[in-house]
Formats: C-alpha cells, structure tokens, sequence
C-alpha cells in the first residue's frame, strides 16, 4: 500500500488547524463564558493557528518538523482531558503539582477515559502524521520552506493582532486564565515557568531564625500536636454549621472541652506544593516564592530553641518542610488495612507521646480528603454517606454522589482530631494542645470545577475557604468575635513560636494567634505561662 504524500505546507497547515481546533474545548467553553463570540472568538483561534503555524514551520528548519508535531499531540491530549474533566488550568504551579506527585497519586489520575482520549487525541494523530510522507528534500530546501512559512504566517499573525488589539487587549488582560487555556501551548509555557523558577530558586540553603531561644517554660513538657489536613473545606463541616453531621464526635466533645473553630480562615494557595511550605515558613500569601522550600521554617526554629520536632507523614511528602527534622513515614506495614487510613498515625502519636520528656511539636500529615478517589479515604465501617461516587472518573458521578464520598473522608478527619484531643488529654503531666489545619480546600463539581490548583487569583472561594481548629488543655472564654476573625495561613508559624515563647527575629507578633492582647486573642492566651 503506497503511502499518502502531501507538500509540506498543506501539512503544514493542516497540523496547525489540528492543534488549534481539537484541543480548544476548554478555552471555547471559557471564551463564550465571558462573552467571546462571533468573528472576536474566530479571530483568536486563527491567530492561535498562525502562531502554530510558525513555530511548526520553524522546526522544519532543523528537520524536526514530525517529531515537534507528534510532541504537541502527546502533550495536548492529556492536557484537554484534564482541562475538561477537572475544569483546570494548565500554568507553573500545576506543573509543579504534577512533578511532585507519587506513584499512588499518579494512578489516581489515570483512568478508562483519559487513555481513551490520549489514544484517540494523542497517539492516533502522532500515527496518521508518522505515515503521511512528505516528499524528499535537502536540508537547504527544508530551510527555506521553514522559514519562508514562518514569515508569511508571522506577518499574518502581527496582521490579526494589530487589527484586533484592542479587544485582545482587553480578552487578556481581564481574564488572564484565557492563556492557560490554550493546549499544548500552556503545557510547553508553564513547564518553561517552573523551570525557570527552579533555576532562579537560590541552591544554597538559607538558615532563619538562628537567634531563637525560648524565653519562659512550664512546669510541666509543653507539647502541640499539629493535625495537617488535606483538601478539606470550611463549609463542610459540620462545626462550621454544615447541613451534615460530618464532625459528629468533636461536636460531642465541645459539650465538655474548648474547642474552637475559626470560621474565616484562608490558605496560602490552593495545593499542597505551594501551601504546605507557605504555612510552616515566614513568608505570607503575597510575597511567598519556592525560596521557602530552601530556607528554615518553624520547624527547624524551633529545634534551633531547643524543641523537639517530629513528622508523621501519611500522605505523599512533606513538601520538604521535615528534610531536617525526625521524620515516620506510614507505611502497609504499619497498617492492618492494604492502605494507611489517617487514623492509624494515633498509634504512632501514642508512641511518641509516652516517651515525651521535653517541649516538643508533633506533625500529623493527613491524606485527608485527596481526591478524586474520595471514597478510597474511609474504611467501609465509617461510611456514613451512601450512596458514594467509587470512581476516579468523577463525571461518572452525580454531585451527590461526590459529596457522599467527600463528606465520608471527612469522617475520619473528626475521627482523628477527636482522638488526638483525648489522648492529649489523658496525658495529665503535659501541658497540652492540638491545631487542626488543612493545607487548601476543595471544588466538588461547584461551576464545573472539580478538585484544587487553580491560582489564587481565579480560584473559588471553596479552593481557599478551610477549617481550622484549635484545642488547648486549659478551659476559657472566647469571644464571637475572636473566632470570626479573619486568619490565614500567614498566621501559622507565628502562633507556634508564640505558643512556645519562642523569640526570634522571624518572630512577627502580629500574626501571632496566641498574643493575648492582639486582635487574634483566644483560647491559647491562657495556656501561655
């Protein structure tokens, strides 16, 4: 069978139209979402083939016209199902999410649908353009057709943005997510980005807050366990006036013990990799960069002032917050179940807690509610919620169903924070408390979005809007208004240096929870001796 041949620039140009037309859903959705019809939304998608158009036609120039186009559809494929599937977009920080994501994350990801569309979006394209044939040149030739395309298509493209400056001025500046929007043009950019960002990040590790010292103790070993959730969401819990009877066993202990829940808190960002070393370092919301990854955070503060750091880590790394510090990694082994549910890291609490003879701070890394596999994040016997979406691919699921499967993983959280407050408080020689936050919330559907990552400046307010839950050992008042104050993530580290009289020079007491005459006043004040 003879094989189908086709001049260069009519593949040329088909391949652009491809990639410009096959991959655009999202950014489609998205234009006529904000109001982009018409010859306005047509122009766009010309100039995004024009743009293909070039850089394909570049390529040519060095004889990498096939291998480039074939790259393109394997990154766009899984780009597009993602985009559709989640209601994602694609910029640095994503990038970096998926880096940074284990073995058992991945497989999470990866389900019928999305091989499907790699197949069908991915490979068959790379395999129909592998058999088109192109006919025989020289080098010298492949240049000057690359670069004659490259000119023509570049005058072409400046012809269609200067004519429609204006409005793709406007399109860019007030949704800037329209960008992030364009496969695979997003995926090569933001992979650039975080390169970028990578190389820019100083190598040489940054040492903070050497001037620590604690400047009072008690009498009896201070200790704050920390409960570090994972994608949970203020409004679904029950303590936060949730519907849902999804925190059944802390709304039975505040009947007898203080318990308080901030109802306005923020995170730092909307994913792990960027949330977690937010909050454990000196860097806010605003000015925070990957410089916290490489600098000391509270952690290593505190154990420059003499205190005990430990990391229990039930969930895919510590972000590398606990790189130099005590550090248990939950395991099968140390589970009776084929996973590790967050409640089994109590037995390594109570280890940990019987052999306690000093000022000490305790991590629990919680997989919390990480989705999509929610259901996979509560034990049969918890499950409250039925019926429940038991599927990775969640538009499989109606709402209900994914909110069933949420809300059941958040059993468990209940269940873990209650433990800990009890065996905190059956530890009479230490003087105890316990700080439940999560790193970011959660989308279930809301708008189309599902799961997290989305920037800060786009991302719902569900994405940022998280629990956070403080229990000290001694009894107190608390205002309406010191509970409904607005906190964030910036607040963190600063109420643990706090809560262990820990001066330093990264010290900022504004920020600090536990400063009994600041705004922020609360239960912790009176634990300070």
């Amino acid at each position: 069978m003879q094989r189908l041949t086709l001049n260069f620039p009519v593949l040329l140009i088909l391949v652009a139209a491809w990639l410009a037309l096959a991959y655009s859903g999202p950014l489609v959705s998205a234009l006529s979402e904000y109001g982009v019809h018409g010859l306005m939304q047509v122009k766009l998608m010309v100039f995004i083939a024009f743009f293909y158009t070039v850089a394909l036609a570049t390529s040519r120039c060095v004889n990498a016209f096939k291998p480039f186009a074939i790259l393109l559809f394997v990154l766009a494929a899984p780009a597009l199902f993602y985009m559709s599937e989640y209601g994602i977009i694609i910029d640095a920080d994503m990038i970096i999410n998926a880096i940074e994501t284990d073995t058992a994350e991945a497989r999470e990801q990866l389900s019928g649908s999305f091989f499907e569309t790699f197949i069908t979006l991915g490979v068959i394209p790379s395999l129909l353009l592998a058999y088109i044939k192109l006919p025989t040149s020289s080098a010298t030739t492949k240049i000057k057709q690359g670069l004659a395309a490259a000119t023509c298509f570049s005058i072409l493209a400046v012809g269609i943005a200067y004519t429609s400056y204006d409005d793709f001025a406007s399109l860019f500046r007030n949704h800037r997510d329209v960008k992030y929007r364009v496969a695979p043009f997003n995926v090569i950019s933001s992979t650039v980005s975080a390169l970028k960002r990578k190389l820019e990040t100083p190598t040489q590790f940054i040492r903070l807050g050497q001037d620590a010292v604690q400047v009072s103790t008690s009498e009896k070993p201070r200790v704050m366990v920390i409960v570090l959730g994972e994608t949970a969401r203020a409004d679904h819990f029950a303590i936060n006036n949730y519907a849902r009877p999804t925190t059944p066993s802390l709304n039975a202990l505040m009947t007898s013990e203080p318990i308080f829940s901030y109802k306005k808190a923020t995170s730092c960002g909307t994913a792990t990799a960027i949330s977690v070393p937010c909050m454990f370092s000196f860097l806010t919301a605003d000015n925070y960069s990957d410089v916290a990854r490489n600098s000391s955070n509270v952690l290593d503060v505190l154990e420059t002032a003499g205190i005990n750091a430990t990391w229990i880590e039930n969930n895919s790394g510590c972000k590398d917050v606990c790189n130099r510090i005590k550090t248990v990694k939950m395991s099968e082994s140390r589970c009776e179940e084929s996973q590790c549910y967050d409640i089994d890291m109590l037995e390594q609490l109570k280890s940990w807690l019987s052999n306690l003879h000093q000022d000490s701070i305790i991590v629990l890394h919680q997989m919390g509610s990480h989705g999509p596999a929610y259901y996979e994040r509560s034990p049969n016997e918890m499950k409250r919620f039925l019926p429940e979406c038991k599927s990775q691919e969640l538009s499989n699921c109606s709402v209900d169903e994914i909110t069933n499967a949420y809300d059941n993983s958040l059993l468990v959280t209940d269940q873990l924070v209650s433990q800990v407050i009890k065996l905190l408080k059956s530890h009479t020689e230490l003087e105890s408390s316990m700080m439940y936050v999560s790193d970011h919330g959660e989308s279930l559907g809301d708008n189309g979005i599902y799961l997290h990552g989305l920037p800060n400046w786009i991302a719902p307010e569900e994405q940022r809007h998280i629990p956070w839950i403080v229990w000290p050992s001694d009894t107190f008042n608390v205002s309406k208004h010191e509970t409904g104050a607005t906190i964030s993530h910036d607040n963190f580290s600063h109420t643990i240096l706090g809560y262990f009289n820990v001066e330093a020079s990264v010290y900022n007491e504004h920020l600090d929870l536990t400063k009994p005459d600041g705004r922020y006043a609360h239960a912790f004040a009176t634990t300070r001796r």
